[in-house]
């Protein structure tokens, strides 16, 4: 798992480096972007749907052409499809699908050794905290991750707030409501434990296009939590 996150673009790899030979996917579908610019779309059920065709990349964009498809499930698997996708982290991606019923969702992914999946994805921001605070806050739930099997949330650290911090929130997208406010509710547990943090509710979002899941605004005057 990974210990901490680097700002991708200060490491230089693109979108296209991100999606080549990489294989996204759950234990329902896997969409696998071949190097060469193959493209394969796959369920895993008893009546397996099989979808191949192109993707390309062109600039943070990827566009998959699907040429044919076989199977029960084409109506959906079969698509077409173009996404919109931010690398915001080494390993954490965000995504937004058009249509948005594309076999590659909207969303928060965690990418590793090529391969990725959609996970709750944890966005860690603030206006005037500081940087050991942060850092401090994004190992910690990262660990608390690790620590529940490694495999429910993507987390990393945000661009500054233009507002001012008076207390530390948490708030979870409509997007994907249950599964936000589950993971929202979740992460404010977690939290709570910090004397520095204590008992957050957390409370919906008013933005509606979100590709987090839960956003934690940290603070300004949040002290540095005492190390266990």
């Amino acid at each position: 798992m990974l210990a901490h996150l680097l700002v991708v673009t200060a490491l230089g790899i693109s979108v296209q480096d991100h999606l080549d030979g990489a294989e996204i996917g759950d234990a329902n579908m896997s969409l696998t972007f071949e190097t060469g610019g193959k493209y394969v779309a796959a369920t895993e059920a008893k009546d397996k749907t099989v979808a191949k065709g192109t993707w390309v990349v062109t600039g943070d964009s990827v566009e998959v052409k699907v040429a044919s498809c076989k199977g029960p499930q084409c109506a959906t698997v079969g698509k077409s499809f173009k996404a919109d996708i931010t690398l915001v982290a080494e390993r954490a991606m965000t995504v937004r699908s058009n249509p948005p019923d594309a076999p590659l969702g909207s969303g928060s992914l965690y990418c590793h050794y090529g391969g990725c999946e959609k996970r709750v994805g944890v966005l860690l921001v603030t206006h005037a905290a500081k940087a050991p605070v942060m850092k401090y806050l994004l190992d910690y739930l990262i660990d608390k991750n690790v620590a529940a099997g490694g495999s429910k949330t993507v987390v990393w650290w945000g661009k500054k707030v233009p507002d001012k911090v008076p207390a530390t929130t948490i708030t979870w997208c409509t997007r994907e409501a249950d599964l936000a406010k589950q993971g929202a509710e979740q992460v404010a547990r977690d939290l709570a434990g910090l004397a520095a943090i204590g008992p957050t509710t957390p409370a919906a979002s008013k933005e509606k296009e979100c590709l987090w899941d839960v956003m934690v605004t940290v603070g300004d005057d949040t002290p540095q939590p005492a190390k266990k």
